[in-house]
């Protein structure tokens, strides 16, 4: 359709002119620069009395949604793509960068002309087999629609930008002393005594009455709602599915292995020598006779029982193989060029040798040494694999010739996939109502397919989707067919989950109780093992070694006995962590050690002390680029902070 479009504008002067016209009266009316500059350019921020243009947060807003929708495929999930979220992110970056140029600006950074010159040479876009092209440069800049000055203009506030980056991320250290404190620290070992309660063998003896459930249904209520959800009809073209159907002939399975055989067979190779007498021009016809006159002559010496090897070191110009006697080793096809090798294989027999065979680098006189036959996988060894081979050619060649059929017919028919299927040979299919919370396989659940489900075009305009890429070689086009908004949910609907939600709330009260219980306990001195005794929902703890790495608790319950101050003789270091299943820890530090550096031996799965960490720590003093990177955000989040903003919006 789009083809016979063209031919007919490119045939009908009356369609030609009628579109230049339509074209024309949008810049007559609004001008050419508004289609490079905006609608309008009026201020939504000003940082430390610098402005942020409307133009500068669209131009910034797009960049977002291309990042965004290139992590999905094209497509941005429901959810993901809100327009006040994507727009704030986007003025964010925009004060951000602000506030570094004003900082930059303050601490007097600056690149000169010789610095920034020498810059721009070293771009490789710029340059013409590794040295900076003039002509090049101007090019791209107006191929771009830049311009020179505006462009160094840029490029000289970014080169400011990457000198201060570096200024504090390169001039940042660790001393010897803050070194050996981090070792310790990541060396250090805390033991504790604890008491774990179980909140599954609590909540399982917990009941709920029906009051409870319909009082905190009416509670939450307004938050109870069904996601949207949409049925729909869709096509599927994919090439395993085309694969299954097709039936491999005997011939075209040799044929595919034929095509692929230097996947299985290892092509005859030919050790072989020669002797060279080389010419300076090729295209010389003098020359190239008096070197074939050269080689007849050796060929006779040899027949009259010369020696190939001595001649060749003799008289041979090829410096690299004239030494071994003219050899070359061995050879494939593919490896010489083509005289030297179509002369090479057309020799019956070890030991004979070529006439003289000219090439670009002169005559030569061949000798085959060794003939060392082919050898691999025959068809039969790979029968199978041929078959399936060949329909996956076969399959793959079919899908793209569907997929551009598919892909004209879904645009052609936009209120309709019939019309593709009847032609395709493809199947109508119809779904079960489908949401973001059901998990409808990998074909309707896949981001994509639900991104385009909800889109404006397909939902509100009722058009078929384009095609999704939703697996190699697999791809697929819906439309919707029926749509219901978000509506509440029943108290059936949900009555299962909120009493689940009660019953864990009642066992979690009832741990925090018990675990405050023993926290005294533990804090006046308790025996954790004599505490727990008897008590089935819970377990005892006693003297279990941590380190930071340990996994015997979640990652935060870590964390947080890591961060808790060390006992005194009079203060005993104490908590109650929740634990991410629910289970409550009461703990007791009882002990914090630093250990000795320690090597393992991972041949003889021995650990053995090493050296003491003073003289081996763990974190390097002197330079700390990881360091660098922290500080440098801290202080872009300091400097945000302190600016002068004010939002427009």
């Amino acid at each position: 359709m789009l083809l016979d479009l063209r031919e007919t504008i490119r045939n009908s002067k009356p369609i030609k002119y009628t579109l230049i016209a339509v074209i024309c009266i949008p810049f007559a009316l609004v001008g050419i620069g508004s289609y490079f500059t905006g609608g309008g350019n009026g201020s939504v921020a000003t940082v430390n009395g610098e402005e942020i243009s409307e133009n500068e947060l669209e131009y910034a807003y797009q960049q977002q949604r291309q990042q965004l929708a290139q992590v999905f495929g094209g497509q941005i999930p429901e959810g993901f793509g809100d327009e006040d979220m994507l727009r704030r992110q986007a003025l964010d970056q925009l004060v951000t960068q602000r506030v570094v140029i004003s900082e930059v600006a303050d601490q007097r950074f600056a690149v000169g002309d010789e610095t920034l010159g020498r810059a721009i040479r070293q771009r490789p876009e710029f340059q013409t087999d590794g040295q900076f092209d003039a002509e090049r440069y101007r090019q791209l800049l107006g191929a771009q629609g830049g311009q020179v000055a505006a462009f160094e203009a840029q490029f000289r506030d970014e080169t400011a930008l990457d000198q201060f980056r570096a200024g504090v991320i390169g001039t940042s250290f660790t001393l010897p002393t803050e070194a050996e404190r981090i070792d310790a620290l990541t060396r250090q070992t805390r033991t504790i005594d604890a008491v774990r309660f179980d909140i599954d063998s609590i909540r399982n003896t917990i009941e709920i009455d029906e009051a409870a459930v319909k009082g905190r249904f009416d509670e939450t209520a307004d938050t109870l709602v069904f996601p949207p959800r949409a049925r729909i009809e869709w096509i599927e073209l994919s090439a395993s599915d085309l694969a299954k159907s097709i039936e491999v002939s005997e011939d075209e399975a040799r044929a595919w292995y034929e095509e692929n055989r230097s996947s299985y067979m290892t092509p005859e190779l030919r050790e072989a020598s020669h002797i060279l007498i080389a010419v300076d021009d090729a295209g010389d016809a003098d020359e190239v006779a008096e070197a074939r006159a050269e080689v007849e002559a050796i060929i006779a010496r040899i027949e009259a029982g010369e020696s190939f090897d001595e001649l060749a070191r003799e008289l041979s110009d090829d410096a690299g193989s004239a030494s071994s006697g003219g050899s070359l080793g061995a050879i494939r096809p593919g490896l010489m060029v083509a005289p030297f090798e179509e002369a090479s294989y057309e020799i019956e027999g070890e030991g004979s040798l070529s006439g003289p065979v000219e090439t670009e680098f002169g005559v030569h006189l061949i000798r085959i040494d060794k003939i060392i036959a082919e050898e691999g996988q025959s068809f039969e060894d790979v029968r199978e694999e041929a078959f399936t081979g060949a329909s996956r050619d076969i399959a793959d060649r079919d899908f793209f010739e569907l997929r551009v059929q598919l892909e004209e017919l879904v645009f052609d028919n936009p209120d309709s996939l019939q019309a593709a299927a009847d032609a395709t040979g493809l199947e109508v299919q119809t779904s079960d109502w489908l949401d973001t919370d059901t998990d409808s396989g990998p074909v309707l659940s896949h981001p994509a397919v639900r991104a385009a489900m909800f889109s404006e075009d397909v939902l509100d305009e009722g058009n078929n989707s384009e095609l999704i890429e939703v697996a190699d070689r697999h791809v697929v086009s819906l439309r919707v067919v029926e749509y219901e908004d978000e509506r509440p949910k029943a108290l059936d609907d949900v009555r299962e989950d909120i009493t689940e939600q009660l019953r864990t709330e009642r066992a979690g009260e009832a741990l925090d109780e018990g675990a405050e219980s023993a926290l005294e306990a533990l804090a006046g001195g308790a025996d954790v093992e004599t505490y727990s005794e008897g008590d089935e929902n819970t377990e005892a703890l006693a003297a279990e070694v941590l380190t930071r790495d340990s996994t015997v608790f979640d990652r935060e319950a870590i964390r947080e006995i890591f961060a808790a101050a060390a006992p005194t003789d009079t203060d005993a270091s104490t908590g109650v962590t929740e634990l991410s299943d629910g289970d409550r820890l009461a703990w007791r530090i009882t002990e914090i050690a630093v250990p000795d550096a320690v090597v393992s031996d991972t041949d003889t799965g021995t650990t053995t002390v090493a050296i003491p960490s003073e003289q081996a720590p763990l974190a390097l003093s002197g330079a700390d680029p990881q360091r660098g990177n922290a500080e440098f955000s801290a202080m872009i989040g300091s400097l945000t902070e302190r600016a002068d903003v004010e939002l427009d919006l």
